[in-house]
Protein backbone atom coordinates (compact mmCIF):
# COMPACT_ATOMS: atom_id res chain seq x y z
CA UNK A 1 0.00 0.00 0.00
CA UNK A 2 2.90 2.58 0.44
CA UNK A 3 4.31 1.99 -2.79
CA UNK A 4 1.22 2.43 -4.31
CA UNK A 5 0.67 5.57 -2.41
CA UNK A 6 3.97 6.75 -2.78
CA UNK A 7 3.65 5.92 -6.97
CA UNK A 8 0.30 7.95 -7.21
CA UNK A 9 1.48 10.86 -5.22
CA UNK A 10 4.44 10.98 -8.13
CA UNK A 11 2.02 10.85 -10.33
CA UNK A 12 -0.08 13.67 -9.15
CA UNK A 13 2.84 16.15 -9.37
CA UNK A 14 4.07 15.04 -12.47
CA UNK A 15 0.85 15.48 -14.28
CA UNK A 16 0.14 19.12 -13.06
CA UNK A 17 3.36 19.48 -15.67
CA UNK A 18 1.33 18.68 -18.71
CA UNK A 19 -1.94 20.72 -18.10
CA UNK A 20 -5.09 21.75 -15.86
CA UNK A 21 -5.33 19.04 -13.30
CA UNK A 22 -8.78 17.87 -11.82
CA UNK A 23 -9.29 15.46 -9.09
CA UNK A 24 -12.89 13.13 -9.35
CA UNK A 25 -14.47 15.06 -11.86
CA UNK A 26 -17.73 13.17 -12.94
CA UNK A 27 -18.25 12.10 -16.22
CA UNK A 28 -21.53 13.29 -16.31
CA UNK A 29 -20.37 16.86 -16.53
CA UNK A 30 -17.93 16.10 -19.22
CA UNK A 31 -20.20 13.93 -22.04
CA UNK A 32 -23.67 14.98 -23.87
CA UNK A 33 -25.01 12.05 -22.43
CA UNK A 34 -24.74 13.41 -18.29
CA UNK A 35 -23.67 9.87 -17.54
CA UNK A 36 -20.94 8.69 -15.88
CA UNK A 37 -19.11 8.48 -12.71
CA UNK A 38 -15.75 10.29 -11.39
CA UNK A 39 -12.29 10.51 -13.57
CA UNK A 40 -9.98 10.52 -11.04
CA UNK A 41 -7.05 12.41 -12.60
CA UNK A 42 -8.36 14.70 -15.40
CA UNK A 43 -5.52 16.52 -17.37
CA UNK A 44 -6.78 19.30 -19.82
CA UNK A 45 -4.62 19.61 -22.38
CA UNK A 46 -4.61 22.85 -24.50
CA UNK A 47 -1.23 22.26 -26.48
CA UNK A 48 -0.36 19.40 -28.81
CA UNK A 49 3.44 19.39 -27.80
CA UNK A 50 2.80 18.38 -24.33
CA UNK A 51 -0.13 16.39 -25.52
CA UNK A 52 2.63 14.03 -26.93
CA UNK A 53 4.92 14.44 -24.10
CA UNK A 54 2.35 13.67 -21.74
CA UNK A 55 1.39 10.36 -23.70
CA UNK A 56 5.30 9.61 -23.80
CA UNK A 57 4.81 10.12 -20.10
CA UNK A 58 2.09 7.80 -19.18
CA UNK A 59 3.30 4.91 -21.95
CA UNK A 60 6.97 5.04 -19.91
CA UNK A 61 5.01 4.70 -16.78
CA UNK A 62 2.99 2.19 -17.81
CA UNK A 63 -0.11 4.14 -16.53
CA UNK A 64 -3.40 3.27 -18.43
CA UNK A 65 -5.48 6.49 -19.70
CA UNK A 66 -8.80 7.73 -21.34
CA UNK A 67 -8.95 10.41 -23.76
CA UNK A 68 -11.81 12.54 -24.22
CA UNK A 69 -12.91 15.23 -26.56
CA UNK A 70 -16.47 16.54 -26.81
CA UNK A 71 -17.93 13.71 -24.94
CA UNK A 72 -20.35 13.37 -27.75
CA UNK A 73 -20.59 9.56 -28.35
CA UNK A 74 -19.83 8.46 -25.36
CA UNK A 75 -21.87 6.12 -22.49
CA UNK A 76 -19.34 6.22 -19.84
CA UNK A 77 -18.83 4.29 -16.82
CA UNK A 78 -21.08 4.60 -13.59
CA UNK A 79 -18.26 3.66 -11.19
CA UNK A 80 -15.92 6.18 -12.85
CA UNK A 81 -12.26 5.75 -14.47
CA UNK A 82 -9.35 4.99 -12.52
CA UNK A 83 -6.22 6.73 -13.17
CA UNK A 84 -5.75 9.21 -16.35
CA UNK A 85 -8.52 10.98 -18.11
CA UNK A 86 -6.89 13.42 -21.19
CA UNK A 87 -9.70 16.14 -22.14
CA UNK A 88 -8.18 17.21 -25.66
CA UNK A 89 -8.88 21.36 -25.60
CA UNK A 90 -6.11 21.63 -28.64
CA UNK A 91 -8.22 24.34 -30.73
CA UNK A 92 -5.59 25.38 -33.36
CA UNK A 93 -7.43 25.62 -36.55
CA UNK A 94 -5.34 27.07 -39.59
CA UNK A 95 -6.42 27.61 -43.64
CA UNK A 96 -4.36 26.51 -46.26
CA UNK A 97 -5.91 27.66 -49.61
CA UNK A 98 -8.92 25.02 -49.91
CA UNK A 99 -7.16 23.19 -46.92
CA UNK A 100 -8.26 23.13 -43.40
CA UNK A 101 -5.47 21.80 -40.93
CA UNK A 102 -7.25 21.28 -37.75
CA UNK A 103 -6.06 19.83 -34.39
CA UNK A 104 -7.94 17.07 -32.36
CA UNK A 105 -9.11 18.80 -29.76
CA UNK A 106 -10.30 21.69 -32.92
CA UNK A 107 -14.37 21.53 -32.31
CA UNK A 108 -15.61 20.21 -35.68
CA UNK A 109 -18.10 23.18 -36.01
CA UNK A 110 -15.07 25.36 -35.91
CA UNK A 111 -14.31 23.54 -39.01
CA UNK A 112 -17.11 24.05 -40.42
CA UNK A 113 -17.88 27.29 -39.42
CA UNK A 114 -14.30 28.56 -41.27
CA UNK A 115 -15.10 26.16 -44.54
CA UNK A 116 -18.39 28.70 -45.03
CA UNK A 117 -16.49 31.58 -44.33
CA UNK A 118 -13.98 30.70 -46.95
CA UNK A 119 -16.64 29.34 -49.65
CA UNK A 120 -14.92 25.94 -49.42
CA UNK A 121 -17.87 23.08 -49.72
CA UNK A 122 -17.57 19.37 -48.52
CA UNK A 123 -18.96 19.81 -45.12
CA UNK A 124 -22.31 20.94 -44.94
CA UNK A 125 -23.69 18.01 -44.00
CA UNK A 126 -21.73 18.84 -40.47
CA UNK A 127 -23.46 21.60 -39.67
CA UNK A 128 -24.62 21.17 -36.38
CA UNK A 129 -23.08 17.99 -35.37
CA UNK A 130 -21.22 18.34 -31.65
CA UNK A 131 -18.01 16.86 -30.66
CA UNK A 132 -13.92 17.23 -31.74
CA UNK A 133 -11.99 16.78 -35.04
CA UNK A 134 -10.09 13.95 -33.09
CA UNK A 135 -13.14 12.42 -32.45
CA UNK A 136 -15.17 12.83 -35.66
CA UNK A 137 -11.91 11.36 -37.47
CA UNK A 138 -12.03 8.24 -34.76
CA UNK A 139 -15.47 7.39 -35.63
CA UNK A 140 -15.35 8.40 -39.06
CA UNK A 141 -18.95 10.92 -37.88
CA UNK A 142 -21.28 11.41 -40.51
CA UNK A 143 -25.25 12.23 -41.65
CA UNK A 144 -27.22 12.21 -44.22
CA UNK A 145 -25.07 9.49 -46.28
CA UNK A 146 -22.09 11.47 -45.87
CA UNK A 147 -18.93 11.20 -43.51
CA UNK A 148 -15.97 12.84 -42.76
CA UNK A 149 -13.87 10.15 -44.95
CA UNK A 150 -14.82 12.03 -47.78
CA UNK A 151 -13.04 15.16 -46.90
CA UNK A 152 -10.07 13.73 -45.35
CA UNK A 153 -6.75 13.90 -46.73
CA UNK A 154 -4.21 13.01 -44.54
CA UNK A 155 -3.71 12.47 -40.48
CA UNK A 156 -1.20 12.84 -38.16
CA UNK A 157 -1.43 10.63 -34.71
CA UNK A 158 0.59 10.01 -32.02
CA UNK A 159 1.88 5.85 -32.42
CA UNK A 160 4.29 3.98 -29.82
CA UNK A 161 6.08 7.10 -29.21
CA UNK A 162 6.34 8.96 -32.28
CA UNK A 163 4.53 11.56 -34.14
CA UNK A 164 3.03 10.46 -37.75
CA UNK A 165 1.44 11.20 -40.80
CA UNK A 166 -1.06 9.10 -42.54
CA UNK A 167 -2.60 9.41 -45.85
CA UNK A 168 -6.54 8.37 -45.88
CA UNK A 169 -6.35 5.23 -47.42
CA UNK A 170 -4.19 3.92 -44.36
CA UNK A 171 -7.04 5.47 -42.45
CA UNK A 172 -9.47 2.55 -43.42
CA UNK A 173 -12.09 4.45 -42.70
CA UNK A 174 -15.94 2.92 -42.77
CA UNK A 175 -18.83 3.24 -41.94
CA UNK A 176 -19.04 5.30 -38.22
CA UNK A 177 -15.45 3.45 -37.50
CA UNK A 178 -11.57 4.17 -39.00
CA UNK A 179 -8.05 2.24 -38.04
CA UNK A 180 -7.80 4.69 -34.98
CA UNK A 181 -11.25 2.55 -33.02
CA UNK A 182 -8.75 -0.60 -32.80
CA UNK A 183 -5.77 0.35 -31.90
CA UNK A 184 -3.88 2.66 -29.34
CA UNK A 185 -2.76 5.47 -31.87
CA UNK A 186 -4.81 9.07 -30.50
CA UNK A 187 -5.20 11.46 -33.55
CA UNK A 188 -3.61 14.88 -33.54
CA UNK A 189 -4.48 16.70 -36.40
CA UNK A 190 -6.49 16.66 -39.50
CA UNK A 191 -6.19 17.87 -43.25
CA UNK A 192 -9.35 18.69 -44.88
CA UNK A 193 -9.22 18.84 -48.90
CA UNK A 194 -12.42 21.10 -49.42
CA UNK A 195 -13.67 22.28 -52.88
CA UNK A 196 -14.21 25.85 -53.59
CA UNK A 197 -17.89 27.16 -54.37
CA UNK A 198 -21.02 29.54 -53.68
CA UNK A 199 -21.21 30.73 -50.50
CA UNK A 200 -24.84 31.24 -50.63
CA UNK A 201 -24.97 27.51 -52.41
CA UNK A 202 -23.01 26.25 -49.72
CA UNK A 203 -25.15 27.67 -47.01
CA UNK A 204 -28.57 26.81 -48.59
CA UNK A 205 -27.32 23.20 -48.37
CA UNK A 206 -26.05 23.89 -45.54
CA UNK A 207 -29.67 25.09 -44.21
CA UNK A 208 -31.79 22.38 -45.31
CA UNK A 209 -29.67 19.57 -43.65
CA UNK A 210 -30.53 21.72 -40.20
CA UNK A 211 -34.40 21.55 -41.62
CA UNK A 212 -34.32 17.61 -41.63
CA UNK A 213 -32.98 17.63 -38.28
CA UNK A 214 -35.27 20.50 -36.63
CA UNK A 215 -37.86 18.93 -34.33
CA UNK A 216 -36.30 15.37 -34.71
CA UNK A 217 -33.71 15.84 -32.09
CA UNK A 218 -34.05 15.50 -28.62
CA UNK A 219 -33.78 18.34 -25.84
CA UNK A 220 -33.01 15.85 -23.19
CA UNK A 221 -28.74 14.95 -22.91
CA UNK A 222 -28.20 11.62 -25.10
CA UNK A 223 -24.93 10.53 -27.61
CA UNK A 224 -26.66 11.64 -30.08
CA UNK A 225 -27.51 7.93 -32.60
CA UNK A 226 -27.02 5.07 -30.43
CA UNK A 227 -26.87 2.42 -33.06
CA UNK A 228 -25.26 2.17 -36.66
CA UNK A 229 -27.56 2.58 -39.60
CA UNK A 230 -28.45 -1.07 -40.91
CA UNK A 231 -26.17 -1.11 -44.07
CA UNK A 232 -28.89 -2.22 -47.11
CA UNK A 233 -26.80 -4.80 -47.76
CA UNK A 234 -27.37 -6.98 -43.91
CA UNK A 235 -31.11 -6.14 -44.74
CA UNK A 236 -32.81 -9.72 -44.67
CA UNK A 237 -36.15 -8.66 -46.26
CA UNK A 238 -37.10 -7.70 -49.36
CA UNK A 239 -35.71 -4.37 -49.72
CA UNK A 240 -38.20 -3.38 -52.34
CA UNK A 241 -40.79 -3.02 -49.54
CA UNK A 242 -38.55 -0.25 -47.77
CA UNK A 243 -38.68 3.34 -48.68
CA UNK A 244 -37.14 4.52 -51.57
CA UNK A 245 -34.95 7.24 -49.67
CA UNK A 246 -33.42 4.10 -47.56
CA UNK A 247 -32.70 2.61 -50.87
CA UNK A 248 -31.17 5.80 -52.67
CA UNK A 249 -28.45 5.62 -48.92
CA UNK A 250 -28.25 2.47 -48.99
CA UNK A 251 -29.10 2.18 -45.10
CA UNK A 252 -31.60 1.40 -43.15
CA UNK A 253 -32.32 3.97 -39.89
CA UNK A 254 -32.53 2.23 -36.91
CA UNK A 255 -34.67 5.14 -35.88
CA UNK A 256 -37.26 3.68 -38.54
CA UNK A 257 -36.88 0.38 -36.97
CA UNK A 258 -37.64 1.53 -33.64
CA UNK A 259 -41.02 3.22 -34.95
CA UNK A 260 -42.09 -0.31 -36.40
CA UNK A 261 -41.48 -1.78 -33.06
CA UNK A 262 -43.63 1.07 -31.55
CA UNK A 263 -40.59 1.22 -28.53
CA UNK A 264 -40.19 5.45 -28.85
CA UNK A 265 -40.90 6.25 -25.08
CA UNK A 266 -39.83 3.11 -23.64
CA UNK A 267 -38.06 4.33 -20.08
CA UNK A 268 -35.82 2.21 -17.14
CA UNK A 269 -34.63 4.06 -14.88
CA UNK A 270 -33.38 7.53 -15.47
CA UNK A 271 -33.50 6.34 -19.80
CA UNK A 272 -35.40 6.36 -22.52
CA UNK A 273 -35.93 6.23 -26.00
CA UNK A 274 -36.50 9.23 -27.34
CA UNK A 275 -39.83 10.48 -28.26
CA UNK A 276 -38.64 12.65 -31.38
CA UNK A 277 -36.02 10.30 -32.89
CA UNK A 278 -36.22 6.30 -32.14
CA UNK A 279 -32.32 5.83 -32.25
CA UNK A 280 -31.41 8.19 -29.23
CA UNK A 281 -31.28 7.11 -26.03
CA UNK A 282 -32.07 10.10 -24.00
CA UNK A 283 -31.06 10.70 -20.10
CA UNK A 284 -34.31 12.52 -19.02
CA UNK A 285 -33.49 12.00 -15.25
CA UNK A 286 -29.83 11.46 -13.83
CA UNK A 287 -29.70 8.18 -15.42
CA UNK A 288 -27.28 5.11 -14.96
CA UNK A 289 -24.97 3.60 -17.52
CA UNK A 290 -26.89 0.55 -16.74
CA UNK A 291 -30.34 2.04 -17.26
CA UNK A 292 -28.85 2.55 -20.89
CA UNK A 293 -27.22 -0.78 -21.01
CA UNK A 294 -30.91 -2.10 -19.93
CA UNK A 295 -32.82 -0.44 -22.92
CA UNK A 296 -30.16 -1.25 -25.58
CA UNK A 297 -30.75 -5.04 -24.96
CA UNK A 298 -34.37 -4.38 -25.44
CA UNK A 299 -33.69 -2.48 -29.00
CA UNK A 300 -31.83 -5.10 -29.88
CA UNK A 301 -33.66 -7.67 -28.53
CA UNK A 302 -36.69 -6.80 -30.58
CA UNK A 303 -34.94 -5.64 -33.72
CA UNK A 304 -33.76 -8.86 -34.21
CA UNK A 305 -37.09 -11.07 -33.50
CA UNK A 306 -39.55 -8.85 -35.30
CA UNK A 307 -36.46 -8.05 -38.68
CA UNK A 308 -33.94 -10.56 -38.07
CA UNK A 309 -31.78 -7.57 -37.91
CA UNK A 310 -28.54 -7.36 -35.65
CA UNK A 311 -27.88 -3.87 -33.82
CA UNK A 312 -24.39 -2.76 -33.63
CA UNK A 313 -23.57 0.33 -31.40
CA UNK A 314 -22.30 3.45 -32.86
CA UNK A 315 -21.86 4.75 -29.13
CA UNK A 316 -18.80 3.78 -27.49
CA UNK A 317 -19.73 1.78 -24.22
CA UNK A 318 -16.76 1.87 -21.72
CA UNK A 319 -16.11 0.26 -18.82
CA UNK A 320 -14.22 0.67 -15.51
CA UNK A 321 -10.67 1.17 -16.46
CA UNK A 322 -8.20 0.51 -13.65
CA UNK A 323 -4.43 2.73 -13.28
Amino acid sequence: MAIKTTFMDKLYADLKNYGDLKLNTPFSKLTTFAVGGPAQYLVNVTDSTKLVDLLNYLNGEGVNYFIIGGGSNLLMPDAGIEGVTIKLQTPKIELFGNTIVAEAGTQLGAVVNLAFKSSLAGLEWAVGIPGTVGGAVRGNAGAMGLDIARSISKVEIWRDGEMVEIQNPDCKFGYRESLFKFNKDVVLRAWFELQPGDKTEIMGRAQDYMKHRTGRYPHFPSAGSFFKNIKMTKWPGDIKELPELFQQRGTVPVGWVMEQLNLKGLAIGGAKISDEHGNFIVNFNEAKQTDVLKIMEIMKEKAYDKFKVELEPEVEIVEKINI
